[in-house]
């Protein structure tokens, strides 16, 4: 009778992930749950007795609820959880409400369910291989201060205590305008700034926000702010010595990543206006004048010129190479918020200098021959933006636009 218990117990055993399949699971016997370290997922524990109604109790055609069922349950019932609050005046039966109540708090609460609908956001807008290697500043951000490290927080000054304060809180606090309009708007927010800093810092490929504001309606400056609250907090807790910080981008890795995004938002918008033939040749050309101008290196000679307005010169000139300058300059400045009289300004003073020889730029403003056609095979190999990778985007935009 014994080996058919254990048989049956064997039978319910959870192996594997129900979701991603994986068998790296971790037994919480005090919850009675099952994680999967992997994907995360949460899974309710089955083991059920011999004597056990199976059918009635698991599976779609289940009509019970699981309950936990601790060895002294009374003794322990209504030792966790929130308190319900009630107008004793208004409750007839007062002996069952109080069993009620310590039912209540005898349930297992999540917390923190604040910290999940970040999580799914992350997922949902992002992937799951982002949230895996963002999580961590998720929990921070989200979640407060242990009782001890909270202790320490209260002994310090008025900076520190305030910068070791729970990020959300302060997000969520903040003025109309600058906070969302709902809870779910606050986590949408405080995920976009967690992806944007992790891009900021390296430790992943930078996403583009504007496909994430124009779905959720939320505005650069709530993402700002939510970003310096969640890396003051980072830096307090670096401080403190509760965390580490990843090691930071230089300042050439950085303005290389702002150019290859001006890049992709500009020819995502020139494979709307110009057949595929016009486009490669715009979108080659370009690339080779930035190589030619030394960017992504330390060596760059337009290195006082920002990045967003580089890119704009760059492909206007590329366009007036090939005779497809007119209405360029709107279509450009639209992208980015600039004017297009001061795109064609920009172009026409670059042209100027690198004629006069004042402005040494290795002929990329040089518009007696193309830039593909001065560009060496050291510049090649050298270039900001790679072949394979432009290509890619190149054949991409094609094909949308062709579509």
């Amino acid at each position: 009778m014994k080996n058919e218990k254990m048989e049956d117990m064997k039978k319910q055993e959870l192996t594997q992930c129900d979701e991603c399949c994986s068998k790296d699971l971790k037994y919480v016997p005090e919850k009675g749950e099952t994680w999967c370290n992997a994907c995360g997922l949460v899974h309710k524990d089955q083991e059920i007795e011999a004597n056990d109604n199976g059918a009635a109790l698991f599976g779609e055609g289940a009509h019970y609820h699981a309950v936990r069922n601790d060895k002294d349950v009374n003794r322990r019932l209504g030792g966790t959880g929130p308190k319900m609050k009630f107008d004793s005046r208004s409750v007839k039966n007062k002996k069952k409400f109080y069993l009620l109540e310590k039912i209540d708090r005898s349930s297992v609460y999540n917390p923190h369910p604040f910290v999940q609908r970040v999580r799914n956001n992350i997922e949902s807008l992002y992937g799951r291989h982002t949230l895996h290697t963002l999580g961590f500043i998720v929990e921070m951000s989200c979640r407060p201060l242990t009782g001890e490290q909270e202790v320490i927080r209260k002994k310090q000054g008025k900076a520190m205590a305030k910068g070791l304060g729970m990020p959300k809180q302060s997000i969520c606090r903040k003025k109309k305008g600058i906070k969302g309009s709902s809870d779910e708007q606050n986590a949408v927010i405080i995920a976009a700034a967690i992806v944007e800093l992790a891009g900021d810092l390296g430790i992943m490929s930078k996403f583009d926000r504007r496909a994430t504001m124009e779905q959720a309606g939320i505005v650069p400056k709530q993402i700002m702010n939510a970003r310096i609250s969640i890396l003051r907090h980072w830096k307090a807790r670096v401080t403190m010595g509760w965390a580490a910080m990843p090691p930071r981008k230089n300042a050439n890795d950085k303005r290389e990543d702002a150019i290859v995004q001006a890049l992709e938002h500009t020819f995502d918008m020139l494979g709307n206006h110009y057949n595929q033939e016009e486009y490669e040749r715009v979108l080659y050309e370009t690339e080779s004048r930035i190589a030619l101008l030394k960017e992504g290196t330390g060596e760059a000679l337009t290195i006082n010129i920002e990045e967003r307005m580089l890119v704009s010169v760059s492909t206007y000139a590329s366009l007036t190479t090939f005779g497809l300058q007119s209405g360029a300059a709107d279509l450009i400045a639209d992208v980015f918020g600039l004017t297009s009289s001061g795109i064609r300004s920009r172009y026409e003073a670059l042209v100027v200098e690198s004629a006069s020889g004042e402005f040494q730029d290795n002929g990329a403003f040089a518009m007696s021959q193309t830039c593909k056609e001065l560009l060496s095979e050291s510049h090649k190999q050298n270039a900001l933006i790679a072949k394979f990778r432009l290509g890619r985007v190149c054949g991409n935009r094609s094909f949308l636009s062709e579509s």
